[in-house]
């Protein structure tokens, strides 16, 4: 395999992070028009450039390793996102979530891929990793996670017996993941090989030949947010609250969604409620669509 297709895998990660960030309206979250007090869209962009060599390495340890080692890079991931920007973490799910699709893309030989192949190779790139790749990755979440994954104590983050856990029984990601389907969409996307990443990106590819790129990005978030309750929210605010905002989202697209006038007000009354509270912020939701977003371009969608 070429370089060029590593740096091809890379640039559309990269893309994909780029159209996450400014999908606008996307309420609760940071986008064209909003900022947090702590964390600016101008952040994002930095994280997301810096990132272009981290998906490359992901995508090179595909080929190579077929996955083992992709631990390390997504660890480094981290510290270049942190080190890069003084808004802190900008992208620590998506960076989860993408590195297994690039690396899983590299083991194509031909591009545009399609959706059934980079599942197929993300069986083989997740089914690899091994203890290592945990440690990596948990110490990668410990960089900027002060709530670890869950209150499951051998497998809190901030926890040094859950290292001794994860090299005394040899913890495979697939392993050490698997308790937390239900509270965190990365380990749900990782056990289920990315079912609901492969949803968002038909989503975008549908909505995009009935609307313009920008209406299609904001409408598979709305979608996505009223099919998948957000965990974010679900860890913070409980699962009630997570429900209670799908439901307001599925309203909305009742309503239209971005397509029209009394969608758009619904979306601003919901964004509204939602900025009041940290515990509101559907972070997992966008970073869904980063990963949903990724997945079209690799299989050769144009915005």
């Amino acid at each position: 395999m070429s370089d060029s297709m590593f740096d091809w895998i890379a640039s559309k990660c990269v893309s994909a992070l780029l159209l996450e960030v400014s999908t606008t309206p996307k309420p609760g979250l940071v986008d064209r028009y909003h900022d947090f007090r702590e964390t600016y869209f101008e952040h994002f962009l930095i994280a997301s450039l810096a990132l272009y060599s981290v998906f490359r390495k992901a995508a090179v340890t595909g080929r190579k390793r077929r996955g083992r080692g992709l631990g390390k890079v997504i660890y480094e991931g981290v510290n270049e996102m942190l080190s890069c920007q003084r808004g802190g973490n900008t992208h620590l799910g998506a960076i989860l979530l993408i590195s297994p699709i690039a690396s899983a893309s590299s083991l194509s030989e031909t591009k545009p891929l399609n959706l059934k192949s980079i599942r197929k190779n993300l069986k083989i790139i997740i089914s690899r990793m091994d203890w290592k790749d945990t440690l990596n990755i948990f110490k990668a979440i410990k960089l900027v996670s002060p709530r670890g994954l869950g209150r499951i104590p051998f497998l809190d983050v901030l926890n040094d017996e859950t290292y001794l856990e994860i090299s005394k029984h040899r913890l495979t990601p697939l392993k050490a993941l698997s308790p937390f389907i239900d509270r965190e969409v990365v380990a749900y996307e990782w056990v289920k090989l990315y079912p609901r990443s492969m949803y968002g990106a038909a989503t975008l590819i549908r909505n995009s030949k009935k609307m313009p790129v920008r209406d299609a990005l904001a409408q598979t978030f709305l979608e996505l947010l009223s099919k998948y309750p957000d965990t974010h929210i679900m860890r913070r605010g409980g699962k009630q609250l997570a429900e209670r905002i799908s439901f307001m989202a599925s309203k909305i697209l009742n309503l239209g969604g971005v397509t029209t006038e009394k969608g758009l007000e619904a979306i601003r009354d919901l964004d509204s409620k939602m900025r009041k509270s940290w515990k509101m912020r559907p972070g997992a939701t966008a970073d869904l669509l980063a990963s949903s977003i990724a997945t079209a371009l690799l299989s050769g969608w144009t915005p």
